[in-house]
């Protein structure tokens, strides 16, 4: 069992490198295929490698960007002319290495084969440092009150969030007057019907909540501090086909959150000393919290996010998964702008 879970843990810690790899030996097949039927028509064999370099390129980029790295849509286009550039610069590399080091009398086929094999690592690392900069995944949050227009919200931020993040608060956990609006659930999932809808159920007894909205979400955070049998509410939720999350506060031992954490598909993280008040400020003891959870030996299976005092600056030096934010967001200028720069690592 041990040695299983090590080699899943390899596995998880270097999927991005694995997949990398069969991609681009996946591009370098149809290089090959272009390369051959071009050759045949009598192509030369110059233009022809050309060509099936191109169609290479392509593939494996639309590749990386579907199945392995994640980049926010808005930077495809950049991401694309990144990727080509690192392409040509490493695929003259090879030609070199392959003009002055290798026989001739061997195949274009097995040469490309040999020099991309000594440049695989050297591109990963190129690629993902500066093709496909990783991201994070932002939530815009809200209470459901009276007073929440979702549509006006949504004019504001579009499409842009990766999914939306709704508190559900009530008296047992906080002193907030929070008025939960439940019915508005049905309005979210039909204005953002692509967006993920993750519901973070503040409350000692969360069981009361969880049946009026598990049919509207599709991740439910409970508080380790409830005072419910959060396994059994957990294997609820997902018999539902829904995710399960943990979340915390600041004053929770993070060692006592492991066993449930084991179980769950996210981790939150209330980063402010009131659960349930908007506009608090951002408690730096998070990061100790953020440090300690990123070091689990099992950190590949969940994800971390973190919610409350969140803004550009703060964005910027944690190391998390996903953030949830309000305020810093809605109220800005330019709110869909502001969820593109919170997503950007390099922002």
């Amino acid at each position: 069992m041990l040695n299983k879970n090590i080699i899943s843990n390899f596995f998880q810690k270097y999927r991005f490198f694995y997949i990398f790899i069969i991609i681009g030996f996946t591009s370098l097949i149809i290089e090959f295929f272009i390369y051959n039927i071009l050759s045949t028509l009598k192509f030369n064999s110059d233009a022809s490698s050309f060509i099936g370099l191109i169609i290479g390129i392509i593939f494996a980029f639309y590749l990386n960007f579907f199945f392995n790295f994640e980049i926010h849509k808005s930077k495809i286009t950049k991401a694309f002319i990144v990727f080509v550039i690192i392409c040509f610069f490493s695929w003259s590399f090879q030609k070199f290495v392959g003009i002055y080091f290798i026989f001739e009398e061997i195949s274009y086929e097995i040469k490309r084969l040999i020099t991309s094999g000594l440049f695989f690592v050297i591109a990963y690392f190129l690629h993902k440092q500066f093709s496909f900069r990783e991201f994070k995944k932002v939530g815009v949050a809200f209470y459901l009150t009276k007073s929440l227009k979702l549509k006006k919200i949504h004019k504001l931020i579009q499409n842009n969030t990766n999914f939306i993040h709704v508190d559900i608060v009530d008296k047992s956990f906080s002193k907030s007057k929070v008025i939960n609006k439940i019915d508005m659930f049905k309005e979210i999932k039909s204005i953002w019907p692509n967006q993920e809808v993750h519901a973070h159920v503040m409350s000692k007894t969360p069981s009361k909540w969880i049946e009026k909205i598990i049919n509207h979400c599709d991740l439910i955070f409970l508080h380790y501090e409830a005072s419910e049998d959060l396994n059994k509410l957990r294997n609820y939720i997902i018999s539902k086909n829904k995710k399960f999350g943990i979340a915390t506060t600041l004053k929770t031992d993070p060692k006592k959150v492991i066993p449930l954490l084991k179980k769950s598909s996210a981790l939150l993280i209330l980063s402010v000393d009131r659960p349930g008040f908007s506009g608090q400020n951002f408690n730096f003891k998070a990061f100790n919290y953020i440090d300690f959870f990123n070091n689990l030996d099992f950190r590949q299976k969940f994800r971390i996010c973190i919610d409350g005092g969140v803004n550009k600056n703060i964005v910027k030096i944690l190391d998390v998964d996903d953030v949830v934010s309000n305020s810093s967001i809605l109220g800005s200028l330019d709110p869909a702008g502001e969820i593109t720069k919170f997503q950007s690592v390099d922002y």
